[in-house]
């Protein structure tokens, strides 16, 4: 089967979330793929994910576009290179899942979750979140029309606060690369479950809007050099030790540096001045230590 090493660039926010990877049509000619098929990603992990024609900007750039949530099931990183190639897929007949955050029960109708998943592309172990299936039914139209074949409106009852969760896929059956139909079983477990090899990505670049410019240059500061070092000590040159933001309240402050935190697997640690202030001696240093210690 053939294989292609491609560069990983963050998603555009129209397609985060909804288990879609773009790259370039040259590219999808090569493995044999067309617009709604399914391709393997490949990093430490092997996930899939549906595959769309890259943006005309990034034709002949070698790169392949995916969210922070397919990033973390390949367990891959912005500006690492990925194995790409055509995925061997099945109807899934069952797929159960639980929520990916400890200390979060949930109970709603199956078929809410079903709506959700509608088209979605998984392995075992794989995280998702629901929504995009109207996305993924206009891209897999002519590659998978019989999944579509009943399918209604997605979002008709759908819960907007389920499509912040995070879920894992804890069983899936058949064990192997499927797709979530209208025929697919969908149990839900109530209690979350623990993930042991690697924390969820709670905040992705994917999730930050009107901030490519600060982005970018943070990237540049800090999560290059924590994910990179090697490239400082071969240029002979010290990384920067740290990075003021600064600007009014509700500017992305604290996303962007929780984003960065996720994407670097660097541990993030929120310290609110006024919760820690206080007039009387050892008591700010005393909440500091909690803080830190929670």
């Amino acid at each position: 089967m053939k294989k292609v090493k491609l560069k990983v660039v963050e998603a555009l926010q129209d397609d985060a979330y909804k288990g879609i990877a773009r790259i370039d049509s040259e590219i999808m000619r090569e493995l044999g793929v067309r617009r709604g098929d399914v391709i393997s990603i490949k990093g430490e992990r092997e996930t899939v994910a549906i595959v769309d024609r890259a943006y005309p900007a990034d034709v002949g750039e070698g790169i392949i576009r995916i969210d922070g949530i397919i990033r973390r099931n390949a367990k891959t990183g912005i500006g690492e290179y990925v194995e790409v190639s055509k995925a061997d897929v099945k109807e899934a007949k069952k797929v159960m899942i639980a929520p990916a955050q400890q200390g979060v029960v949930v109970q709603a109708d199956p078929e809410i979750f079903k709506r959700g998943l509608l088209g979605r592309a998984v392995v075992k172990g794989d995280i998702v979140v629901l929504g995009g299936a109207r996305r993924r039914r206009d891209i897999m139209e002519e590659s998978f029309q019989d999944i579509f074949d009943i399918f209604g409106d997605a979002i008709s009852g759908f819960m907007p606060t389920l499509s912040q969760m995070r879920f894992v896929v804890v069983q899936l059956t058949p064990n192997q690369p499927c797709i979530i139909t209208e025929n697919t079983d969908i149990v839900v477990s109530p209690k979350a479950v623990e993930i042991s090899e690697e924390k969820v990505p709670e905040v992705t670049y994917e999730d930050i809007g009107g901030l490519d410019e600060e982005i970018k240059k943070i990237r540049e500061m800090v999560e290059l050099p924590l994910k990179h070092p090697e490239i400082f000590s071969r240029l002979g040159i010290e990384p920067p030790k740290g990075v003021l933001l600064y600007g009014p309240p509700g500017t992305g402050k604290t996303l962007l540096a929780k984003a960065v935190a996720n994407e670097s697997e660097a541990n993030f640690i929120a310290l609110n001045g006024p919760e820690i202030m206080s007039k009387y001696y050892g008591e700010s240093e005393k909440r500091i230590s909690y803080s830190l210690m929670k």
